[in-house]
Formats: structure tokens, C-alpha cells, sequence
């Protein structure tokens, strides 16, 4: 069955019409020969395909092989049908042909390697197929074969639209074909065909130079003869007419130009030179000729696809020539062509980049210059100062793509922009580089220079992306080719107004360094200014490149905007720092140019910051002296102070031992827990010193802790007149009087510190952001500071982390308050951590805090609980051992009535210890925890309303047997304020009532409820209050009207709630309460309080309230009338 059936399926594939189902034909053909195959291995026949057809008229060979070709193309894009289609293939070659067998056997693996990655490269693909095509008909060596082949590849072109990649691929395969086909009249026939009547290709310019491109690589003599003798016979005039005003239905000049450059591209390289000139070179400039002339009139400029056409051809052409590579075969054409690439950007206009010419012509430059013979150095010069002088001063981009009418044209001119200045940038990098002389190579350089430090953003922009293109990308420079001077050229723009600015001055000042073979600066990490910086002195050949580099960054020091002048001192900076040593027997030199340019840079006041900060590096020889002399400069440092400081800091070598230096004198300040000018004078050159990028890592712990210490101790202080320098009495503009705060000093350095700390890896970024600094620096939310802060502190670094807790322990039992706070607070969050517990000596803080829980200072007492809290969450086995001991320091706090965050911070702390505790374990405590518990479900602050309610919820698993009974009564007490506070301000609130209903209810043995509350809890909107209520109030008026005359005698109290909706919401509860009621309470009612209630609140100034307050006398008035009793 399945050999009859596979060949009839087989007769869909070639057809156009059954295109669109492919992708099935494959799979069951595939399936069907695969099983036939599998059922003659079984009967150990032979595996040969027998094909039983009938009177079914199966497809060729040709055919077959044609189209399943051109449809394996798809399989680039991924499609299935296009997979389908080389599977197919890879199993049929007897039916294509007997001799591809082996061929294919061998082959197919390997073609079939790169439609395994996730991106498959069409042009990889396409080259792949075209590769196996020639060599299976090269194997098969019949010719008759071979041309019927190329006759099914024509009459399969309508099968496809002329945009699509089959129909792309099908002309090269085609040509490809024609290429392997020994019969040159045949070859002949066809060419001349496809020349006279092109409209048969579809797209008739791709589609006959793709032909005959491919074609030239076996039949270059009989493509040439043939086009040239076309040349002859056509009356090109009358087809340019016909292409302009019918449609094109004939080749025009134009394409045969494009036919020559494709021709020359794939032309056997053997072959190609000894015909260029004659054969393609000079009928290419005839044709271009001949179309720039109509009737004796000029129309090259109004001809695009005209001038595009010939820059194609001439950098297929030059392409060709360079990738022949015969060293002593000179172009004679060359001078010729660059002329008229010249022409063609000179033509371009300057206020606009509409067409592609000037990029393509570019292109076609750079093929051309690479040809023999040489040009020479102002030949060089002249092409490049053109080609600059034509691109670098066009408008901004922006104002470029405003010409452009649509988002497509936008679209289109950006990416002549972008291609224009890759092209521009490689044409320059082309040309230096091929030179041998390093002399040449700077010349051409400095055509850039001017458009380096152009005023206009834009065009400075342009000239540093084109110099990165230039400088990148493993470059072979001539030996002696001088770095130094471009080094301080393009430094300083690393710090560029303009990003991509920065980044290209980056990359160039990188691939500078390549060029000398320094292989470390071609780690990405390096490419950032700063890192650059910390090992840029090293990087330079020798002491000569030095000066010349120190020499061009004090020029800029004195020329350049003000952002770049931040990068030359920088730069500069860093090569005195690396090169020290070596500079020993120079700096007198270094020292009178600094001098030199003294009188200029005195005038700009950032450069002459860079100035004294250089000769501070200088002084760092004498450390020791420098650092004493310098912290007895008076507070707050003036910028000299604070630029040798950064100095200091910057050098490598010393930054280690300066820093060391300031931590042992602050640690000596700060001794008896009290702080000082000095320790304040300290603290600024720490963040002078930090702030700079110097490593913190091995100090980290003991700075950390000091200055959390100092800015402790300073809290609230001011700092003593006499220490602070009042020698400013005329202000700079722009300068702001500084107030003398010594905890706002402190707490920016160690902001500093902290910053520098989440840059190594050492902290993390604080939940409170930026506010954790005022929090820290202000007298009332100090601790509310240290915690964020603590939470803030990398727990994975262990080690760092347990040195800190070393550290700060004395904290605990500091004689200074204020420190004890901090202190406290710290070790308050940190207790939540379990590793911490496992390697640190948190039982003594355990011990301690629950000490302080009895303190007289709020703020101590409040960190003191919060610790105790969160131990549940770090060590719960020992909340389990010392529960009395921390349940009793707790409890305490729900009685510090006067300091309500000490409230909330012992129900927050009791919830969490609960959650770890067994009703025996509480069972002591349970009464007093629930009755105080019930004492802040009105409290004005949402926390603690809120945590008050989690709590109660928490206790209802704890009541045991013992306080079951006491429990439900309490449950009595408190429904009205659940079942009021569902329509609570906070919505938080509301949820926390809906929950806590839900396990109250069965301990009143209310289960019937349940149905009510379902509406709280399916995550929709809340139901209306009045509905709900009368909901609730019918469930529980026949189950139990006690609690139901309860919940009546304890609204009355929020009648006067301060919450608007909780006095609606109690009015409408005693609506459904008065409605609900048995005659039998109706009468126990004290009906004149209650109407004189409901009277008042009509007034209310809320309409809602009053709305409740109308409804619910209307219903009293009734229930009343129904008993007959009067008002």
C-alpha cells in the first residue's frame, strides 16, 4: 500500500496551487516512504525504492529537485514546511538521481548542522544549499540532465512572488545550474533569452543580475560575449523611453551596468583581471555615459537609481579585484572611479540626507583605495578631508528626520545616518591603517581634530563615534606610532556632556592601548572612566608619551567646557599616581609646565582644583605630615582642603594607610563614647578620602561602627562656635552658608561609606531610600534610622556582619543614652536573622534588651520589645526557654498608655512570640493579654488597631479548655467593634474584622453566620452596610437574641465615633438590631435615649450618618406601633 500510495501524494508537491499544504505533503510522504523502506529491511530485500503508479504521472526529477530546493530555503526562517522539504530530500536521492546517493550520504549531515542553533544565517544557509546544488550536478555530469534542470527552475519562477526569499533564491540557483551546465549554446540560448524578454523573471534587474552572476563563475567568456553582443543589437534610447514611461518591460542601461558588477563579483578570480578593464570596466563607464545624456541634456542628478546603479557596480568591482589578490595587478580604472564617487558626494546637499548615494559612494571609496597603485599621502588627505567636510557638518540627526513626511521616511533617513557614518568611519580606519608610515597615520588622524572639540554637540559627536570606529577592533598600528598626545586629545571627553561622547572617548582611549599590545585594557570591565583611571599611568610605553599625554590634558585644563575639565585633571592625575616612581628625574619638568599654565587656570576655578591636586600628589612622599597638617584645617574644609584629601585618597599606593590612618584617630576620639571637633574634622576627611572610590572592604566593620557611634553622639549637638571657621565673610556665588551640624557631617560620611560599601558588595540598598540619612541625622527618628540601616546590612558576609555585631556590642550597656538607643535599635533587627544566632553572641544581647524592655526612656523601652519580637523569627527555640521572662517584659509595655508606638510595638512583639507558644505556655498570661488586647480596638492609630485585632485573632488558638468560656464572653464584648469596623477608614482594618468574625463565630456556637460572612470573603466588593447588617441581625435574632440585645447595648458608645463611617455603620447595625429584636427586648428598649440618639445624629454633618439616622427611627417608630407602645 505504501508505495502505491507515497508516489500519487508525490504529484501535489511540484504544482503551485498546493503550496499551501506542504508542510502535510512532507510529513506523510516522509512517513510513507519510511515505512516502505522499513517493511523491505524486514523481508531483507533490497532498500531501493519501488515506485508502483499506475497511470499516475509523477513528477521529474528536475522538477522535483527544483522545487524542494528553493522551498529547503524556508528552513532558515524556521518554517516547517521548509524543514519538511530538505528532510524530504535527504531521503530521495535515487528518485532524484542514482549517482547522489553517496554524495548526499555525506553531505546532508554536515548541511543540516546549522538548522540546530536557535539563528540561522540566511545568507550561511543559502550558500550551503547553492554549494550542494553544484556538486550534485557536477557528480551527476549529464548534461541533458543538467539543462532540463535548469528548464524546470524557469518554469517554476511563477510559482513565487518576486519579493519572496524562494523566488531570490531560485534565480541564483538557476544561474548556479546554467554555471554547471557544459553545453555553452545552450548556456548562450538562455542568457540571451533571459536578456531580451527579462519581464519572465518577475523583479527583472535582481533577477537577471542574479542569473548572470552566478552564471559567470564557470561561463565568464560566454556571459561577456553575450551581453556585449546584446550591447550591440539593443537601441538602448528607445528601451530607457520604455523603462521610464511602459512599465519597464526591456533591461535598460542602467541594469546592464548592474549586470557588469555582478558579473565582475563572481567571476572565476583567475579569469577576472585580464578581462576587467576592456570587457567590464570600460563598458560599465560607456553605459554611465551614455544614460547621463539624453538628447544632448544633463540628467545625472535627477537620476538616483542611476548614480546607485553605477556605485554598485563599482564597489562589486573593486570587491572584486581586492578579493583577487594578485599583489602586482594595478588598477588602471581607479583613479577614474574615485572621481566619480568624489562627484557624487560633492553633489549631496549639506542640509539634508535623503538618498543613499553619499553612504554607497562611500563604500565604494574604501574598495577602490584598498586597489593598486598606492595613492599618495595628499591624495589620501584630500579624499578624507572631503568626505568629513560633506558628513560632519549636517544638521543634528533630529532635525534631519523632520524632513521626512512619515514615520516610515523618519525611519529611512535615521538609517542613512547611521549607515553614512559607519561608512565614513571605516573608510578612515581603512586608510590610515593600510599606511606603513606612522607620520601619515597622525596626519590623517588630525583631519579630526577640529570637528573633536567642535562647539556644536553634534558635529563633536559624529567625530568621536567615527574616531572610536577607527581606534577599535584589534588594529595594526606601525611600530612607532605615538599614543601619548591622542591619549590627551580624547581623554578628557570621557566626561562629555554627551553619553555617547563618554562612551566612544572610552572605547577609543582603549583601543589606544591595544594598539601599544596592552591586552588587559581589553577587558569590558575596564571600558568605565573610573576603572580606566586606576590603571591608566601604567599603561603608557615609555616616559617621553607621558609628557606629551600630560601636555595635551593641560591644554584642555585650559580650553575645554567644564565637564571635561573634571576628566583631564583625572586623567592627569592618575598617570602622576601610577607613574611616580618613574617620573622621579621628570617632575621638575612636570612641575614648570604646571607652572606654565598656572596664569590661565588660577581663572577657572575647576581646573585649578586638578592643579593643586596634582602637586598634593606630588606631596604625598611626605604622607605623615600632610594628613596632621591637614586635619587641623578648620571645619568646614575649604576646596583646596578637600581637593588634597581626594588627592591623598586617589593614590593607590597610600590609600590603604590613609584610611587605616583616620579610623585609628576617630577610634581614639571617640573613646568615652563622646564626640569632638576633632572626631568631626575626622569624619569629613573620611568622606573625602571614601567618596573618591577608595576600597573600604578590610576596614569596613570598624568604620561602620564608628561613625554610627559618632553620629549617635553628636545627635542634637551644635557645634561649638570656636571650632567653626567664620573666615568666609564674603560668599562665592552660588555658595550657601553651611550650618554647623556636626550629626548632619557625620551622617553623610557615613552615607558615603554605606555607598561605596553596596559598590563592593558589603550592603544593600535601605528599604527607606535616601530618607534613612534624615531619619539618622533627626533626634526623634534616629532609631527609626538605625533599624532601616540594619536591614540594610548584607547578612551573607558573615564575616563582616559578625565583626559589626563584636563591635557595637558595648553599645548595649553605653553610658551615653543616645548610644544605647542606636545600639539597641541595631541589634533589634538583626536578632531576626537565624545564621546570626547560630555564629554570634546574641544570647547576652537577648539578656540585655530584656533589661531595657523595663527602661524608663520610650524610645529604648520601644527597640527593646521590638528585639524581643523579632527574636521569634531568628531563634524561636529560645523565645520557647525564656518565654516568661520575655512574655512578662512585653505585656509590661501594653501599659505605657502615655507612648502609643510602645503599644503597638508590644502587640506587634506579642504575635509573633504567640505564633511560636501552646495554650499552656500562655495559659498564666492569656487573661490579662486579651482583656488588655480589647483596650485598643478603638485606638485612633491604625497600627495599632490593626496589630490589636491580628492579636485577638491569634489568641482564639490559644484559649485552651481553661479560658474557653472566658473567651466567648470576651468575644461578646468585642463583636460590635468587629462587625463595625468592616467599613473601617483602613481597609487593612476591615480584612482583619473579616477574619477575625470568621474564628470568633464558633466559639458562640454562631456556625449559621457562616453563609453571611461568605459575602465578606469572596474577594469581592464589600456588600451595602444596611444589608449586610439586616443579614447578619436576621441569622442571629433566631439563633441567639441575647447577643443579638448585646450588640444594642454597646452601639450606643460609637454613636459619637470620630470616624464617620463607623457612625453610619453603628446606626445601620442598630436599625437591623431594633428591627430584629423579640417583642419581649422591643419593650426592655429605653426608647426615649435611644430616639434622642437617632434625633441627634440627623444633624450630623455627614448625610450618610444622617440617611441611617432617619431609617433607623422610621423602623422604631414601627416596631413600636406594632406593640401599640407610645414614645
Amino acid at each position: 500500500f505504501p508505495q502505491v500510495l507515497w508516489p500519487r501524494i508525490l504529484t501535489f508537491v511540484v504544482p503551485a496551487e498546493y503550496t499551501g499544504t506542504l508542510d502535510y505533503l512532507f510529513n506523510i510522504i516522509r512517513s510513507l516512504i519510511m515505512a516502505e523502506e522499513r517493511k523491505k529491511n524486514d523481508a531483507k530485500e533490497s532498500t531501493a525504492l519501488v515506485i508502483s503508479t499506475g497511470a499516475v504521472k509523477l513528477p521529474s526529477p528536475q522538477q522535483l529537485l527544483a522545487r524542494l530546493l528553493v522551498i529547503s530555503m524556508l528552513a532558515s526562517l524556521g518554517k516547517l514546511c521548509g524543514a519538511g522539504a530538505i528532510g524530504l530530500l535527504k531521503i530521495l536521492p535515487e528518485i532524484i538521481h542514482p549517482k547522489l546517493v553517496d554524495l548526499w550520504k555525506t553531505r546532508f549531515p554536515e548541511l543540516l548542522q546549522p538548522l540546530e542553533g536557535k539563528n540561522t544565517s540566511i545568507a550561511l544557509w543559502e550558500t550551503m544549499l547553492l554549494q550542494l546544488l553544484k556538486e550534485s550536478l557536477w557528480k551527476i555530469s549529464d548534461i541533458a540532465w543538467t539543462i532540463q534542470l535548469s528548464r524546470d527552475f524557469k518554469e517554476q519562477m511563477g510559482s513565487y512572488s518576486d519579493t519572496s526569499l524562494e523566488k531570490k533564491f531560485l534565480w541564483k540557483a538557476l544561474g548556479t545550474t546554467l554555471a554547471s551546465c557544459q553545453d555553452i549554446n545552450f548556456v548562450s540560448s538562455q542568457i540571451k533569452e533571459f536578456l531580451i524578454a527579462p519581464n519572465q523573471l518577475g523583479d527583472q534587474r535582481q533577477g537577471i543580475t542574479s542569473i548572470l552572476g552566478y552564471c559567470a563563475e564557470s561561463h565568464l567568456d560566454t556571459v561577456l560575449k553575450v551581453l556585449k553582443t546584446f550591447q550591440d543589437r539593443e537601441n538602448f534610447f528607445v528601451n530607457r523611453c520604455k523603462g521610464i514611461f511602459s512599465g519597464k518591460k526591456s533591461l535598460t542601461k542602467t541594469d546592464v551596468m548592474v549586470i557588469y558588477g555582478a558579473v565582475a563579483l563572481h567571476a572565476p578570480k583567475g579569469q577576472l583581471l585580464t578581462r576587467l578593464d576592456q570587457d567590464i570596466v570600460s563598458q560599465v563607464l560607456f553605459l554611465y555615459g551614455q544614460c547621463s545624456q539624453v538628447l544632448g541634456m544633463s540628467v545625472m542628478r535627477k537620476d538616483m537609481d542611476l548614480q546607485m546603479s553605477f556605485t554598485r557596480a563599482v564597489t562589486e568591482i573593486g570587491i572584486a579585484v581586492h578579493d583577487a589578490e594578485d599583489q602586482g595587478f594595478k588598477f588602471s580604472y581607479k583613479e577614474v572611479l574615485l572621481g566619480y564617487m568624489l562627484d557624487f558626494i560633492r553633489d549631496e546637499p549639506l542640509d539634508s540626507l535623503a538618498s543613499p548615494v553619499r553612504w554607497k559612494a562611500l563604500i565604494a571609496i574604501r574598495y577602490l583605495s584598498k586597489l593598486k597603485p598606492q595613492l599618495s599621502l595628499n591624495d589620501h588627505l584630500n579624499i578624507l578631508e572631503e568626505n568629513i567636510r560633506r558628513l560632519l557638518p549636517l544638521p543634528p540627526v533630529e532635525k534631519l528626520k523632520d524632513e521626512g513626511e512619515t514615520d516610515k521616511d523618519k525611519e529611512h533617513i535615521n538609517f542613512l545616518y547611521e549607515r553614512s557614518m559607519d561608512a565614513l568611519g571605516r573608510l578612515l580606519r581603512t586608510m590610515m591603517w593600510d599606511n606603513a608610515k606612522a607620520e601619515d597615520c597622525q596626519e590623517m588622524f588630525n583631519l579630526l581634530r577640529m570637528w573633536l572639540v567642535s562647539q556644536k554637540d553634534w558635529e563633536r559627536e559624529r567625530a568621536f563615534q567615527i574616531t572610536a570606529k577607527v581606534l577599535t577592533n584589534d588594529i595594526e598600528a606601525p611600530e612607532n606610532f605615538k599614543i601619548g598626545s591622542l591619549l590627551g586629545l580624547l581623554a578628557p571627553h570621557s566626561c562629555d556632556t554627551l553619553p555617547t561622547i563618554r562612551q566612544a572617548a572610552a572605547s577609543s582611549i582603549i583601543g589606544l592601548f591595544c594598539i601599544k599590545g596592552e591586552g588587559k585594557m581589553r577587558n569590558p570591565q575596564m571600558k568605565r572612566r573610573h576603572q580606566i583611571c586606576l590603571s591608566f599611568g601604567s599603561f603608557f610605553p615609555n616616559v617621553e608619551e607621558i609628557l606629551m599625554f600630560l601636555e595635551e590634558t593641560l591644554d584642555g585644563l585650559e580650553s575645554l567646557n567644564h565637564t571635561c575639565i573634571q576628566a583631564c585633571g583625572t586623567w592627569m592625575i592618575a598617570v602622576l599616581k601610577e607613574q611616580g616612581a618613574a617620573l622621579e628625574e621628570q617632575l621638575l619638568e612636570i612641575l614648570s609646565m604646571v607652572y606654565h599654565h598656572m596664569p590661565v587656570l588660577r581663572q577657572k576655578e575647576e581646573s585649578f582644583q586638578f592643579m593643586l591636586e596634582a602637586v598634593s600628589q606630588i606631596a604625598s612622599f611626605h604622607m605623615d605630615a600632610v594628613v596632621a597638617n591637614l586635619l587641623q584645617k578648620p571645619l568646614p574644609f575649604d576646596r583646596d582642603t578637600k581637593t588634597l584629601w581626594k588627592a591623598l585618597a586617589e593614590n593607590i599606593a597610600s590609600s590603604g594607610k590613609l584610611l587605616r590612618a583616620l579610623t585609628d584617630k576617630l577610634e581614639n576620639e571617640l573613646e568615652d563614647d563622646l564626640a569632638g571637633t576633632e572626631a568631626i574634622s575626622v569624619a569629613c576627611a573620611m568622606y573625602e578620602v571614601v567618596s573618591t572610590g577608595t576600597p573600604i572592604t578590610s576596614l569596613y566593620p570598624e568604620v561602620f561602627t564608628l561613625l554610627l557611634k559618632l553620629v549617635s553622639c553628636t545627635l542634637g549637638q551644635k557645634m561649638p562656635t570656636s571650632s567653626w571657621s567664620h573666615r568666609r565673610r564674603v560668599m562665592q556665588q552660588g555658595e550657601r552658608q553651611q550650618t554647623a551640624d556636626p550629626c548632619r557631617l557625620s551622617t553623610v560620611t557615613l552615607k558615603c561609606v554605606q555607598t561605596q560599601a553596596m559598590k563592593e558588595g558589603l550592603a544593600r540598598e535601605s528599604d527607606e531610600g535616601d530618607n534613612l540619612w534624615t531619619l539618622l541625622s533627626s533626634p526623634s527618628a534616629h532609631h527609626v534610622g538605625v533599624c532601616a540601616l540594619a536591614r540594610s546590612m548584607a547578612v551573607w558576609q558573615r564575616g563582616i556582619i559578625l565583626d559589626i555585631m563584636e563591635q557595637l556590642f558595648s553599645s548595649l550597656t553605653s553610658s551615653s543614652e543616645n548610644y544605647r538607643i542606636t545600639g539597641t535599635a541595631f541589634f533589634s533587627e538583626l536578632v531576626k536573622e537565624p545564621v546570626l544566632w547560630k555564629h554570634g553572641n546574641l544570647r547576652e544581647v537577648l539578656v540585655l534588651m530584656d533589661q531595657s524592655a523595663w527602661d524608663s526612656n520610650a524610645t529604648l523601652r520601644q527597640m527593646a520589645i521590638r528585639g524581643l519580637g523579632n527574636t521569634a523569627s531568628g531563634a524561636p527555640h529560645k523565645v520557647k526557654k525564656h518565654k516568661q521572662i520575655i512574655l512578662e517584659s512585653i505585656i509590661r509595655g501594653l501599659y505605657h498608655l502615655a507612648r502609643t508606638e510602645v503599644v503597638c510595638e508590644s502587640l506587634k512583639a506579642l504575635k509573633k512570640i504567640l505564633e511560636l507558644l501552646t495554650d499552656r505556655d500562655v495559659s498564666f498570661y492569656f487573661k490579662e493579654i486579651v482583656l488588655q488586647t480589647r483596650t485598643f480596638f478603638e485606638d485612633e492609630q491604625d497600627d495599632v488597631r490593626l496589630t490589636a485585632i491580628f492579636l485577638f485573632e491569634n489568641l482564639a488558638s490559644l484559649t485552651g479548655r481553661r479560658w474557653k468560656i472566658f473567651f466567648a464572653e470576651e468575644i461578646k464584648k468585642s463583636m460590635i467593634s468587629f462587625l463595625l469596623h468592616l467599613w473601617d477608614p483602613n481597609p487593612k482594618v476591615g480584612a482583619a474584622c473579616r477574619d477575625v468574625l470568621v474564628i470568633c463565630i464558633p466559639f458562640l456556637g454562631l456556625q449559621e453566620l457562616y453563609g453571611v460572612l461568605d459575602h465578606l470573603l469572596d474577594g469581592q466588593d464589600l456588600p451595602r452596610a444596611r444589608d449586610f447588617y439586616r443579614q447578619f441581625c436576621v441569622k442571629l435574632a433566631k439563633k441567639n437574641q441575647e447577643i443579638l440585645w448585646i450588640l444594642h447595648t454597646h452601639s450606643f458608645t460609637f454613636f459619637s465615633s470620630s470616624w464617620e463611617t463607623i457612625r453610619s455603620a453603628a446606626v445601620k447595625l442598630t436599625d437591623a438590631i431594633v428591627l430584629n429584636l423579640t417583642n419581649q427586648y422591643v419593650q426592655l428598649l429605653d426608647k426615649e435615649q435611644l430616639t434622642t440618639r437617632l434625633q441627634a445624629l440627623r444633624q450630623d454633618p455627614c448625610v450618610s450618618v444622617q440617611r441611617a439616622a432617619e431609617a433607623a427611627l422610621q423602623t422604631l417608630l414601627r416596631r413600636c406601633k406594632e406593640l401599640s407602645v407610645l414614645l
